[in-house]
């Protein structure tokens, strides 16, 4: 009989851990609160990186019906053949998902990667098969896959007993299972809290690591008339394009707004050509995040693109999703508990070390997460103190790079400014 998997999350380190798991040989349960409506309604904007792409790419079978990739600068371009192929179901379902990151230019809302990873999970489970690069995996007949999205709810979970009292449907069951993944996130609703509290003996601690020295952070997504030129020309605009910045006379500007640095404030901002919307992200004035005020949040915003774009004509709109807050990034003691009776609880994506957003490696950290436990079910988890610490390195190096980038980005800013002024000068 396979060993079970409980993975409680169903976004995308949930939804990627139940291929490895399901590629080692386990049956395997997802759980999460939300229904299907909710589960899928999420519109942050998340950067799907190169190698991201190109291991999805690997995972369809488009290769084999002379479709390839060609990648650079936050362009995707699916390559189509000369005389285009009949596509079964899941070909289809792939195609649908390399024209949305091409028109989308690799920025694309997690609610459509969520989307796209558990139809294709599912499409690989009926055929109990799935090709990668060069290698096929089959599952047994005796593999499960079971969906429970707001249907069920976990009320007690027992570490010592490797038992998990489920209510479905409103009735009670007790399960076994061998593996339990917590890929909830990391928010008041995080299963490792439920955990802690019913199995203090295997609690799972939180050790803070460095947070951004400035720490006022804003999301908004806003409907845009008459978006200008330069916003379609360059739809994604990072903090790691050096061409992107604004002057020091524009940051004075933005002081009027509460801004009280005097660099300019890191951002990204993502423009949809196809819903007519856009994605902004980045630091906000403190005032703003105790204010907790959408309209402040819009305007701001606003005034940044404003004076990016050198465009005062446009006119966005609010739309739903609009938040700020301060970071607080912790690592997880364990990524794996080792439990008396052979089992393990564990921890990926945010549950188990929050993304620093603006480093643009939050879904690469999740998906990668989800693949070690491929190796960590492998070697029983041997190595998961090692693997904790390689990510908590590679967050202080990747932390240290953007930092020296952004110095950077400042220096240009002034220099630039300096020039400008000299060109302007009148010559005696």
């Amino acid at each position: 009989m396979p060993k079970n998997a409980y993975i409680m999350g169903m976004g995308p380190a949930g939804l990627a851990a139940a291929l490895s798991l399901l590629t080692k040989g386990y049956s395997v349960h997802l759980i999460d609160s939300r229904r299907e409506d909710q589960l899928f309604s999420r519109s942050q904007g998340v950067v799907l990186q190169e190698q991201t792409i190109a291991d999805f790419f690997n995972l369809s079978s488009l290769k084999n019906k002379a479709y390839f990739l060609d990648q650079r600068d936050f362009r995707c371009q699916l390559i189509a053949p000369q005389k285009l192929p009949e596509l079964n179901e899941e070909e289809r379902l792939d195609l649908a998902f390399f024209e949305l990151i091409e028109k989308e230019r690799t920025v694309i809302a997690i609610g459509d990667l969520q989307r796209y990873q558990y139809e294709k999970l599912q499409l690989i489970y009926a055929k109990k098969a799935y090709s990668f690069k060069r290698n096929t995996i089959q599952f047994s007949d005796d593999q499960q896959l079971v969906f429970h999205k707001g249907d069920a709810q976990v009320i007690e979970a027992r570490g010592k007993d490797q038992e998990l009292v489920l209510e479905i449907d409103g009735k009670q069951q007790s399960v076994h299972f061998d593996l339990l993944v917590d890929a909830s996130g990391k928010t008041a609703k995080s299963y490792t809290r439920v955990w802690n509290r019913q199995n203090p003996e295997f609690a799972i601690s939180y050790e803070p690591i460095e947070n951004p020295e400035y720490n006022a952070f804003g999301i908004i997504s806003l409907a845009i008339e008459n978006a200008p030129f330069e916003m379609m020309r360059t739809p994604v605009m990072t903090p790691f394009d050096s061409s992107i910045i604004l002057s020091p006379e524009q940051i004075f500007e933005l002081k009027s707004l509460g801004w009280k640095l005097d660099r300019s404030p890191v951002f990204f901002i993502k423009y949809s050509k196809q819903s007519e919307t856009v994605y902004a992200t980045g630091e906000v004035p403190e005032e703003i995040l105790q204010s907790k005020d959408t309209g402040e949040l819009k305007k701001w915003f606003d005034r940044i693109m404003k004076l990016l774009m050198k465009n005062e004509k446009f006119k966005t709109r609010a739309l739903t999703l609009s938040s700020v807050f301060k970071m607080d990034l912790e690592i997880a003691s364990h990524h794996a508990m080792s439990l008396p009776k052979g089992g393990f609880y564990c921890l990926i994506g945010d549950a188990f070390m929050p993304a620093n957003f603006l480093l643009g490696c939050g879904i690469e950290n999740a998906l990668e997460d989800a693949a070690e436990l491929f190796n960590g079910v492998e070697n029983q988890f041997a190595e998961q103190g090692d693997y904790r610490k390689e990510r908590a390195e590679d967050y202080v190096e990747c932390l240290e790079h953007f930092k020296s980038l952004v110095d950077h980005r400042e220096k240009i800013s002034l220099l630039q400014y300096e020039l400008q002024q000299l060109s302007t000068q009148t010559v005696p």
